[in-house]
């Protein structure tokens, strides 16, 4: 029986993203966009692993990749170009898009070659900067002080660097919201970020609309791994260290080596190539939201250091 329900077209990581799924927030993708088109449909799936009950399971055949939560249901990468979702009959769109925005949309573009990370980032003047770091480290929160004071974001969550037009990576543009705590939330909105809807009636996060967002994509000029300290400064990490921290904060990582299959080789050359050339530098940022507003400008400093003297 042909499913007549609504089809949702949107514009996404430079993908043309044609979905059974309501996801809300997304911007719209052209009718005309050339963009490559990723197909998200409604399946039925039936995997012997689905059997093992377990809270979340990742499978990695190579060919296809399963990923399924006990909560919200399966979902199977099939092609470079297709996610099937089998759902449980009582998950929302709302609940389906949460891992579908995620883990399931970071494993198909790592599938497709690029390279993927647990980041947000933020277009300072045209130039892309990432911040990496563990889970509380701040880095949704960073953002959003950037676009508080005029800088455009690229991507929360999930920041993907694309090689296919030459060695220089290019960030991919996500959409103009980021995924904020409440206290971290009233900070912001007191710098313009505008509260748009809860993510989920079981979570304390929320939706907050940026007032500026990059519609394409950005030349990636830092990653900063974030960590605590007193003081807000930026200083430079041994390019041992930076693989390290890049390979630690790839998003297939939390996946082991499963999450990378074919491609980890490919990721620690160019992970290593990104620390050699200086990209990746430790940003300290202190404890607590009171000295927040100090960051924009250490990050501007720190990216006109970097800029060649002019004639």
């Amino acid at each position: 029986m042909t499913d007549l329900r609504r089809r949702h077209c949107h514009l996404l990581y430079g993908l043309a993203i044609d979905s059974d799924f309501e996801l809300r927030g997304l911007p719209a993708a052209p009718p005309d966009s050339m963009a490559p088109r990723v197909r998200i449909t409604r399946a039925s799936i039936r995997e012997p692993s689905l059997a093992q009950r377990d809270p979340s399971i990742f499978v990695n055949t190579g060919s296809t990749q399963l990923l399924a939560w006990a909560m919200v249901g399966a979902f199977r990468i099939a092609s470079d170009d297709v996610i099937e979702v089998d759902p449980n009959p009582e998950a929302s769109d709302a609940l389906v898009a949460l891992p579908l925005l995620g883990a399931v949309l970071a494993t198909l573009l790592h599938r497709r070659g690029v390279m993927v990370f647990h980041a947000s980032a933020i277009s300072v003047h045209g130039r892309a900067v990432a911040l990496l770091g563990d889970k509380g480290a701040g880095k949704s929160t960073t953002a959003g002080m950037l676009a508080a004071a005029g800088h455009h974001l690229i991507a929360d969550d999930i920041v993907a660097l694309d090689y296919s037009r030459g060695e220089s990576p290019l960030v991919l543009p996500s959409y103009g919201e980021l995924k904020l705590w409440p206290d971290s939330g009233a900070r912001l909105g007191a710098a313009g970020l505008t509260k748009v809807r809860p993510i989920h009636d079981q979570i304390d996060k929320a939706h907050y609309a940026l007032p500026a967002a990059a519609e394409g994509p950005v030349g990636l000029e830092r990653l900063y791994v974030l960590q605590r300290s007193g003081r807000p400064q930026a200083r430079v990490m041994p390019a041992a260290d930076g693989v390290a921290h890049l390979l630690r904060h790839a998003y297939l990582a939390r996946f082991g080596d499963s999450g990378f299959g074919a491609h980890m080789q490919l990721y620690f050359e160019r992970s290593a190539r990104l620390a050699r050339d200086g990209l990746v530098r430790v940003l300290e940022v202190p404890e607590g939201l009171d000295r927040l507003d100090e960051i924009p400008s250490l990050i501007e400093r720190d990216l006109e250091a970097r800029r060649p003297a002019m004639a």
